[in-house]
């Protein structure tokens, strides 16, 4: 899996507050000039992200609103929320503007998400966390095999992943090579795609003589004859390459 299932309450990891953490890394993607400025007429850019990647998740904006009147609730200092929230992404909030009016702020537009049916307007991915939240598998790819301490050939790094593991493994390859399908379709042009493939992790250049549109072509080909050979299978059920309340474990490639 690669992402934890953050409405498992009876996971030995558990937390107290996961909706929260996650909602704050989305924030964290934002220039922090940019991050917390959500209004009553307007959604910010971080909190279209995370209302985008929520479409995936249902329930997940109103789990989190209901972590945030807990916070509010309490009071961000008192010693267990202010525990929780020294270990996330700290809240760097605009002039005047406290950490509890940002979090007030987000209330609305999650109340509207919940009550309209958990829809969001689609558009193309707007911070890097929300690329990596949108394609998991591609970004634990690229950003796990392919950054600036490889020494072998792309195409041997690329052969080392699928090679790497179980039928789990080769559920999570499956998706990988799904995700660099969306990837294409989702961006409209060739800068799209380059700054798409670096914020999912990778800090390489294609091989010579490929743009990143044709790599991310070899890529998912590459992928695709690996799963040919081993004679792939989706899976039964839920598929282990996402969460089990990610609505994407249920479609199988």
């Amino acid at each position: 899996m690669t992402q934890p299932d953050i409405f498992d309450d009876d996971a030995p990891w558990a937390e107290w507050l996961p909706e929260l953490r996650l909602i704050l890394f989305a924030y964290s993607s934002v220039r922090y000039e940019n991050a917390y400025t959500d209004t009553d007429e307007a959604p910010s850019k971080a909190m279209r992200s995370y209302l985008r990647m929520a479409t995936y998740y249902p329930g997940r904006a109103f789990r989190v609103s209901r972590e945030i009147l807990d916070v509010l609730k309490y009071g961000l200092d008192e010693a267990d929320v202010a525990s929780n929230l020294a270990s996330m992404p700290p809240m760097i909030t605009p002039p005047g503007r406290t950490r509890e009016e940002c979090l007030i702020a987000m209330l609305p537009h999650l109340a509207a998400f919940t009550e309209g049916g958990e829809v969001a307007e689609p558009a193309v991915p707007e911070t890097n966390w929300e690329w990596r939240q949108r394609l998991p598998n591609l970004s634990s790819l690229l950003g796990g095999s392919f950054h600036r301490d490889i020494e072998d050939p792309y195409d041997v790094v690329l052969d080392e992943y699928a090679n790497a593991g179980s039928s789990e493994g080769d559920h999570e390859t499956a998706a990988a090579a799904h995700e660099i399908a969306e990837l294409l379709t989702i961006c409209p042009d060739e800068d799209t795609v380059e700054a798409a493939v670096e914020a999912l992790g990778c800090d390489l250049m294609p091989p010579d003589g490929q743009t990143y549109t044709q790599w991310m072509e070899h890529m998912a080909e590459r992928l695709n004859n690996h799963l040919k050979e081993v004679n792939y299978q989706p899976p039964v059920g839920l598929n282990p390459a996402y969460p089990p309340h990610d609505k994407r474990a249920a479609i199988h490639q």
